[in-house]
């Protein structure tokens, strides 16, 4: 279930890659795959995987969660299992 989607985004300076299907940077369960901020397909396939983890169901929590990715991640967070753990210890409502 898509509930965030490339037409959501706040932020448009995105690079936009094309994956592979199954690619683990856009496929599966977050885990140790190294995550880009800057590349749009994976902030979008990281912020949907996570509001149906959490069952969030609104975009505008996906906004949350993108913003706080796009001006606020540490550069030491580096996979998608950092990123996921960063930010449910940082996403407040």
């Amino acid at each position: 279930m898509v509930l965030f989607s490339r037409r959501n985004l706040h932020y448009s300076d995105y690079k936009w890659s094309a994956y592979v299907p199954n690619d683990p940077r856009v496929n599966g369960r977050p885990d140790d795959t190294s995550f880009d901020k800057e590349e749009g397909n994976e902030v979008v396939y990281l912020i949907n995987r996570l509001m149906n983890l959490w069952d969030y169901r609104f975009a505008n929590t996906g906004n949350k969660m993108e913003k706080l990715i796009h001006d606020k991640l540490p550069g030491d967070v580096t996979s998608q299992q950092d990123v996921q753990q960063w930010l449910k210890a940082n996403l407040k409502f």
